[in-house]
């Protein structure tokens, strides 16, 4: 997988839209470059963007966090990341909006898209498909892509320190192996539960008790007469109580028919007063219907007095109501008389003012007829002091760009000639580091021999003549009795190797130094050939004129100024030096001729105005006259109705003794009402009367039925149905007893038939779970413990041993001195081997601060060759951890960063250490700007 490209929209304090393309120089043609910027400027929102595009969630939050990395008052934010992977170039594309386009609005859902970048062509839309579909292409997920591509260093120091125990927990975090400490648990979990189950199922068939022969007989005889006594008691207790029900319902019918005799009679005697009352209440109401019938002549001689009032009332209400519209009338009349009269006035004072301003501005008026033609000279003046200027302007930029070229031509000479004298001496350093790489490996093949013979020192001794070497059989040894001191050879050489090791490397960072300079001087050199061609392109297309012709136009735009500046309109004005003068004093003189214009249109339009309003003030004045004369008429005819309306009222109120026609009808109607209910509530208590009488008859021949099946018995006192009561109770709680009893024999015997039945099955099932659970608990030896960390650590010190070994290829160029290994007995504790000490192996927290510092970068870079073993992983970022290194250190970890280049990877850092900064020129800077926001550069 490689990375060409990431673009990101409002994302954090990156607002706005920025990219960074991996693919494309400056980024593209660095071996190692660097991602620097302030703390808190947005670098790490840069990775975060990756993640977010590839797999939705933001690198250093997860899932539950993305919606907060939009920026402040935005509305939309995006991440987008070009990537190849098996020869294809895919676009992973991730987008967060708000509605209706309002940085107020309402998160709306993520979109998700995965495309490819060349056709444009959709592969996935959903979430889930998109993962699936990156995973196989690239065979990373999202933890996978943070373990191999974006390398945290922080993770690794930790875990060079760590104890066994929390190696292994870091080493699962680090690599996404938990899977193992989970079946661990599984395993000691289900042998647990499997050993539990077979233990209970052995104690409860211990616990299952069976009836011998004889107790299982005596059960079944007292069985079977529990059931006949049961019987015979719950017959008695039924046959009881159906005789205590019977006297009892015989009893409660004679107390019945003596209590509903009485109320009949009562009764009868309240029905005989309710008659009399309802003939009194009929004769009231035929009564008061009499007198209503002879008050309705008087009624109907009042009601047409009353409509004659009303009538009167009427007409005076519409009188009053029309004099109140036309004083309403008259008054806003008189209020447009006194307008048209104050409007005559005002005209005049206008018009007045106007003819003065006219006649004190009279030399105006020929402003109108000379301003085209002036326009028109000064359109001329203004283009040729625009060519005039725009020649100028194009001659001394050629003359500029001609100086330019010169001292460019200089430089590029100077640069050749370096480039030149750099080569050369970058070929004598090769061939000198090719010498001294020849003679460092023919003295370590001289220190190895005698090592080899240094180690056989303390068995010279042994050596006897004619007898063989136990080594290589020769039966001469002219070694046995040397006097040479091979140890010291030993200690010598070695210093010597040292020496031509240190000297070896020395030449190699002076030619890594030559070859960088190199490069920086071809790049300098193809920058400034490339100026140089653009400086002559440029005074290409230029086309500046000669002086000659400069001379020219500017006699030309002498010319044209004098014609302008002599007319007739500007005369009185100083000397103009620009088109842009002239054009402002036209603008200002245009204005005078429009308002001069203006007004005395505006004069002549006055004149025929004062005649109108004249008009107006008349009209006004006639009609207030006429609403005047036609308010007073009015008046004396509400006058005259008043009068006859009242002479009405007094002759009405005579006829009807003082009240109203309504009060004296509704009197006499009331009176009829409220006779007629009382004779309606007589008869409807009557009628209710005979119903409860008839209903009380029907009871008690419904009683005397009820006691014919009882003809000829006695009804029975007290006494003896409580005694009949009481030895029914009896009866029924004995035969719940035996009922009782009769229950438990019978669960007694289930009971014992369905243990029987469990101890002829429970055996099998005995087995079949002992042999489930020792099966489990061979597994739970193998890999089962309660915390998981038995197959854990198992597990983990396979991955930690392939780990060593790949963290152990780059160690060889980061750190020549020291190897990783795994120690004996326990292979989850880590330790170093000093190569240049013996090989003698040490406890990881005897390592410096720089040495922890590139044994961590070596465990990182082979974690992500771990990752990667299937798919190539052409991109890495490493973030933090380089503070801690001097500037030799840094310089070998940097190089040993730049020989991956080789390799075809493409590796960035992240930090703002100053000496970084000097070492890499091509960096991805993160500049922090006004108000929280930050921009990126790339620059090199």
């Amino acid at each position: 997988m490689r990375l060409l490209a990431v673009r990101l929209q409002n994302l954090n304090s990156l607002s706005g839209m920025h990219e960074v393309r991996f693919d494309a120089v400056p980024l593209s043609a660095a071996g190692v470059f660097l991602i620097t910027g302030p703390t808190g400027a947005g670098k790490s929102t840069l990775l975060d963007a990756m993640t977010l595009a590839l797999y939705g969630r933001a690198a250093r939050y997860g899932n539950d966090k993305a919606d907060e990395m939009m920026s402040r008052h935005t509305a939309e934010c995006l991440a987008e990341v070009d990537f190849e992977t098996g020869g294809e170039t895919l676009r992973a594309i991730w987008r967060l909006r708000r509605a209706r386009g309002k940085a107020d609005g309402k998160l709306q859902p993520v979109e998700r898209r995965l495309a490819n970048a060349a056709t444009g062509a959709i592969l996935a839309e959903k979430a889930g498909e998109m993962d699936r579909i990156i995973e196989e292409k690239t065979g990373l997920d999202a933890q996978r892509f943070l373990r191999s591509v974006l390398l945290a260093q922080g993770q690794f120091a930790a875990f060079l320190k760590a104890k066994p125990n929390e190696r292994a927990e870091l080493l699962e975090k680090i690599t996404g192996t938990e899977i193992y400490s989970d079946l661990s648990v599984l395993a000691y979990e289900t042998h647990k539960a499997k050993d539990e189950a077979a233990r209970t199922l052995k104690e409860r068939l211990g616990a299952v008790m069976v009836l011998d022969d004889v107790a299982r007989a005596n059960l079944e005889t007292s069985l079977d007469q529990a059931r006949t006594t049961s019987a015979r008691l719950q017959g008695e207790s039924q046959a009881t109580a159906q005789q205590l029900r019977e006297q009892r319902e015989h009893a409660g019918i004679v107390a019945e028919i003596a209590k509903h005799t009485a109320a009949l009679q009562t009764l009868q005697k309240s029905q005989v007063k309710l008659h009399a009352d309802t003939a009194r209440s009929k004769a009231a109401a035929e009564e008061a219907r009499l007198q209503r019938t002879k008050r309705e002549p008087l009624w109907e001689q009042a009601a047409g007095m009353a409509a004659q009032s009303d009538q009167l009332e009427k007409q005076l209400t519409d009188s009053r109501a029309m004099y109140q519209v036309w004083a309403k009338d008259q008054k806003e009349t008189a209020a447009k008389r006194e307008a048209a009269e104050k409007a005559l006035h005002a005209h005049d004072e206008t018009s007045k003012t106007l003819e003065a301003w006219l006649k004190q501005n009279a030399g105006d008026a020929e402003l109108g007829e000379a301003l085209p033609k002036l326009r028109g000279a000064v359109r001329e003046w203004r283009a040729v002091f625009e060519k005039l200027a725009d020649g100028r302007k194009r001659h001394a930029e050629a003359t500029t760009m001609h100086q330019n070229l010169s001292k460019a031509e200089a430089a590029m000479a100077a640069l050749v000639q370096q480039g030149t004298e750099g080569a050369a001496k970058a070929e004598k350093a090769r061939t000198e580091l090719e010498r001294l790489t020849k003679a460092l490996e023919a003295q370590r093949e001289l220190v190895r021999h005698a090592e080899q013979v240094a180690g056989f020192d303390e068995h010279r001794q042994d050596l006897k003549p004619g007898e063989a070497c136990p080594l290589c059989g020769a039966l001469e040894h002219p070694f046995a009795n040397a006097a040479t001191n091979f140890e010291s050879q030993l200690q010598a050489a070695r210093k010597l190797l040292n020496g031509m090791d240190q000297q070896r490397e020395n030449a190699n960072r002076g030619l890594i130094a030559l070859e960088r300079e190199l490069a920086k001087n071809g790049a300098e050199t193809s920058a400034e050939r490339k100026r140089i061609e653009e400086i002559k392109k440029r005074v290409s297309e230029l086309e500046a004129p000669a002086e000659e012709v400069l001379e020219q136009w500017s006699a030309d735009e002498k010319l044209k100024r004098d014609v302008v500046q002599n007319s007739h309109a500007l005369k009185h004005l100083h000397e103009l030096a620009t088109p842009q003068e002239a054009e402002r004093e036209l603008g200002a003189l245009e204005q005078r001729a429009a308002v001069f214009a203006r007004r005395r249109d505006e004069s002549l339009q006055k004149r025929g105005e004062r005649q109108k309003i004249e008009g107006d003030v008349q009209l006004a004045r006639q009609e207030e006259a006429a609403k005047a004369k036609r308010l007073e008429e009015l008046k004396n005819e509400g006058v005259t109705l008043r009068a006859k309306a009242d002479a009405l009222k007094a002759k009405l109120g005579e006829l009807l003794g003082g009240k109203t026609l309504s009060d004296d009808r509704h009197m006499h109607e009331a009176r009829v009402a409220a006779m007629e209910k009382g004779w309606r509530d007589a008869e409807a208590k009557q009628n209710a009367l005979q119903t409860q009488i008839a209903a009380s008859a029907a009871k008690l021949e419904q009683l005397e039925a009820r006691r014919e099946p009882f003809a000829g018995q006695s009804v029975v006192d007290t006494n003896a149905l409580e005694e009949l009561e009481a030895n029914a109770k009896r009866l029924n709680d004995e035969f719940a007893t035996k009922r009782t009893e009769l229950g438990s024999l019978e669960q007694q015997v289930r009971s014992d038939d369905e243990a029987r039945k469990r101890r002829e099955s429970g055996g099998a099932e005995l087995q079949a779970a002992e042999a489930e659970a020792l099966r489990w608990g061979r597994l739970k030896e193998l890999i089962g413990s309660a915390d998981g960390a038995k197959f854990s650590r198992f597990a983990q010190s396979l991955t930690l041993k392939q780990l060593i070994g790949l963290a152990n290829e780059h160690l060889k160029v980061l750190a020549e001195r020291y190897r990783l290994m795994a120690a004996e007995g326990d292979e989850l504790d880590l330790r170093i081997v000093d190569l240049y000490q013996a090989n003698v192996d040490r406890p990881m927290e005897s390592l410096s601060g720089g040495e922890s510092f590139l044994a961590s970068l070596a465990l990182a870079l082979g974690l992500s060759e771990l990752a990667s073993r299937h798919h190539p992983i052409d991109s890495l970022f490493i973030d933090e951890g380089f503070g801690t290194l001097d500037s030799e250190t840094l310089e070998v970890a940097l190089s040993a960063l730049e020989n991956l280049r080789s390799r075809g990877k493409t590796i960035g850092l992240i930090s703002h250490v100053e000496l970084l900064k000097e070492r890499l020129t091509t960096q991805v800077r993160v500049v922090r700007g006004v108000g929280g926001t930050s921009r990126i550069e790339v620059v090199t």
